[in-house]
């Protein structure tokens, strides 16, 4: 399939898609000569209205009719199915005993690794445990969150209200002992340096940086468990795709996925490096990660199918002709022949996209749908 940038106005699209039909046409254009006997100097194109016409055998010429309807096309990107950006661990309160493995995948409340003999797990939550939790601590959203949490391991069965009561502190008690504190350890006072608070749950260690024995120190980073797929864009696909956008992924095993973007960056937001800017990018996310799980990490191909705009206002349909019936004249300018009882009629045209050996025409007055064209 030939394919051409997306454009940005009618205007850019024509410029673009002329460069792809002019490499097509000037060649042709040499072929017509020769094969063409009825095609004289006088018949130019660009005049904005059908030249004199020629009587010929027309049994002898090869045409193709013109169709009128939607002419597809698709723009192919590179992209990789990849997690999300990594975050670091907050930083051990005391000596790490125990390490996350790297590629694991933790659940809320289970162990990401261990300090000064006790296990450290996961609660999720936005916003950071910056206190001590216990009962006639003021309420507030935090302790909100730890209810939440507590509650989602069966440990808290009361109302989730953001009040530290009785009730509270029996549900950190019970967690407590879960984790294998006894006595006074398990005190039902909660301690922001008792769990890796992440944003949502499960995660996935990427990496450990620390090693055993290391004192205030983050055992490494870790991302989200779900894959997706980003894509750089140029800034006309960019202000072109938009999120909802159908688009078919390409797996590494040539099987595809059919899906839609689930958003379009415009970039342009600075990195804080040397004036830099990020780039335009498409994002496709997967709601069944069965479907990508076992790739892991690898690059992947998207297909994205847009549809050439028509001149013809409310129609959503252009006339289209072969690729080969396009003669290119001097000027930038194009023509076709069409075949009329004996004679053979130039009728000047402009041109849109050219896709499938086909192109759109954005201007062809005197032609219509059903018309012979000669062709090459």
């Amino acid at each position: 399939m030939t394919r051409t940038a997306t454009r940005k106005t009618g205007r850019t699209r024509r410029a673009i898609t002329g460069v792809t039909a002019l490499a097509v046409a000037v060649g042709l254009a040499v072929a017509c000569v020769a094969v063409r006997p009825w095609t004289f100097v006088g018949h130019t194109a660009g005049t904005g209205r059908p030249t004199s016409a020629a009587k010929v055998d027309v049994t002898t010429l090869r045409t193709q009719p013109v169709v009128k309807g939607v002419l597809d096309a698709e723009t192919r990107l590179g992209g990789t199915l990849q997690y999300d950006a990594s975050s670091d661990f907050q930083p051990a309160s005391g000596v790490i005993t125990r390490l996350p493995t790297p590629g694991a995948e933790i659940a809320t409340g289970q162990q990401v690794y261990e300090m000064n003999g006790t296990p450290v797990p996961l609660f999720h939550g936005e916003r950071p445990f910056w206190r001590t939790l216990q009962v006639d601590a003021p309420d507030g959203p935090d302790v909100t969150q730890l209810e939440q949490n507590l509650a989602e391991l069966g440990f808290f069965t009361g109302t989730v209200d953001g009040h530290f009561d009785w009730l509270t502190r029996e549900a950190i008690r019970q967690w407590q002992r879960s984790l294998g504190l006894t006595g006074d350890a398990a005190n039902g006072v909660f301690e922001p340096s008792s769990v890796v608070l992440a944003p949502s749950a499960p995660i996935r260690v990427k990496t450990v940086t620390a090693k055993l024995g290391d004192r205030d120190a983050s055992p490494g980073s870790y991302t989200g468990t779900a894959l997706h797929v980003e894509a750089t864009l140029t800034s006309t696909q960019a202000a072109t795709f938009k999120a909802g956008d159908k688009v078919q992924v390409i797996m590494p095993d040539n099987t595809t996925i059919d899906t839609t973007l689930a958003a379009v960056d415009q970039g342009g937001v600075s990195t804080g490096k040397d004036g830099q800017t990020t780039q335009p990018s498409a994002r496709v996310d997967f709601p069944d990660q069965t479907q990508v799980t076992r790739f892991g990490t690898t690059s992947v191909q998207l297909v994205i199918p847009h549809t050439a705009d028509s001149d013809q206002a409310g129609s959503g349909e252009s006339l289209i002709v072969p690729v080969t019936a396009i003669i290119a004249s001097a000027g930038s300018t194009y023509a076709v022949e069409v075949v009329r009882g004996d004679t053979v009629t130039r009728i000047p045209v402009e041109i849109g996209l050219v896709a499938n050996a086909r192109v759109q025409l954005t201007k062809a007055d005197g032609l219509e749908a059903g018309d012979k064209v000669v062709v090459s």
